[in-house]
């Protein structure tokens, strides 16, 4: 059921837990990029938001951060988000212009936030489990396993530090968890390029994030690891065979159970509620392989087959790095070269990844048609 809400004040608010907030990411609050354009044009005129310009080393940084007629708004309409705003400011560290770094962590952890509430996950630390003892009074929220959680790094911070006060977990490239049933996803941004990785450290940190997840009462066995770039050409660059020498740039690593990569844009948005609600996807899924038929029995490496050729079939929408890694490598080369199906504008770039180890094919209009309906908002304008 579709239910009518304030754009302005969740832009604002948004706009106040993420502290600075990048302008191209505004577009993105509802599904409906037009009408966000005009709520985030509305805000800065009337005087809401204030909007930073900022020359990097490499690029212009434009933020967006509230101004004391903004916090009135909220105030007046969500008291309780006010004062989540108010912690979230006074345990941040101050952010100074020259501080480009600092500034873009900052973004890089907004388009987390926002990914994970496009696809349903649950933000308002009053309406998720705690995940700091002190925390936990008398009532708070338990754990639903049909429900998607969220947790900023800050959250994540806090807590480790409440149990020791020597952990630093300032080092991590993680910009949030996204917590589902068993499985914990660890987010990452990867900008226009490839990341810093110290692969020790990240997979340590994980399995740390983890530990403390089923403390608090997540039954969280699996971890996974989502990857957002700007472009899909990234994924490309992501995905280099570990080798015997030392990287310093990131490498898909088995110590995930999955490697998957989204694109910074309303599809990356599309698909990261796909991939937490694959139930609600099956008539996609059916639809993207209308044409196969079903694998044979016992075989549950592909998704079907071809009917003609029998050759295996692989629903790849998702773009797990590390299946499309094993691919190109030949670990399935019991398989006759597989047919992976993907989108329109992820064909090309694995195409190029898989070279001759894959044939890669687009889903059908229709299937895609379908994907659409499936993940139109679920907001109207107010």
């Amino acid at each position: 059921m579709r239910r009518k809400v304030d754009r302005l004040l969740d832009l604002l608010v948004l706009i106040g837990y993420s502290i600075e907030f990048p302008v191209k990411l505004a577009k993105r609050i509802s599904g409906h990029e037009q009408y966000d354009r005009i709520v985030m044009y509305r805000a800065l005129r009337e005087g809401y938001a204030e909007l930073l310009r900022r020359e990097g080393k490499r690029q212009v940084i434009r933020s967006l951060r509230l101004t004391e007629k903004g916090f009135d708004y909220i105030a007046g309409r969500d008291p309780e988000a006010l004062g989540i705003i108010y912690s979230r400011i006074g345990a941040a560290p101050p952010v100074y212009p020259s501080k480009e770094s600092r500034i873009l962590r900052l973004h890089a952890i907004a388009v987390g936030l926002v990914m994970a509430r496009m696809a349903g996950a649950v933000i308002s630390p009053l309406e998720k489990p705690p995940l700091l003892l002190s925390s936990r009074g008398l009532w708070y929220p338990q754990a639903e396993p049909e429900k998607v959680y969220y947790y900023a790094p800050f959250e994540l911070r806090a807590a480790f530090e409440e149990v020791d006060d020597r952990v630093v977990s300032k080092t991590s490239r993680l910009i949030g968890v996204l917590v589902h049933r068993n499985c914990c996803y660890c987010l990452y941004f990867a900008g226009n390029t490839r990341m810093f990785w110290q692969q020790l450290s990240e997979e340590n940190h994980a399995t740390a994030v983890r530990l403390l997840l089923a403390a608090r009462g997540f039954p969280v066995d699996t971890i996974s690891q989502i990857v957002i770039g700007n472009r899909m050409e990234v994924s490309k660059r992501l995905c280099h065979s570990p080798g015997p020498r030392k990287y310093n740039y990131f490498v898909a690593s088995e110590f995930f159970a999955n490697c998957f990569f989204l694109s910074n844009d309303g599809e990356g948005d599309r698909l990261l509620s796909m991939m937490l609600q694959p139930a609600e996807y099956l008539p996609f899924t059916r639809q993207a392989l209308v044409g196969y038929r079903p694998p044979r029995s016992g075989m549950r490496v592909f998704d079907a087959e071809e009917a003609d050729t029998g050759r295996p079939v692989i629903l790849a929408c998702c773009c797990d790095l590390l299946v499309m890694e094993q691919l190109r490598l030949g670990f399935y080369d019991f398989l006759d070269k597989p047919i992976v199906l993907c989108f329109e504008h992820q064909r090309e770039v694995l195409q190029n990844l898989l070279d001759d180890a894959a044939e890669v094919r687009s889903v059908s209009e229709e299937a895609y048609r379908s994907f659409l309906e499936l993940s139109l908002p679920l907001t109207e304008e107010a």
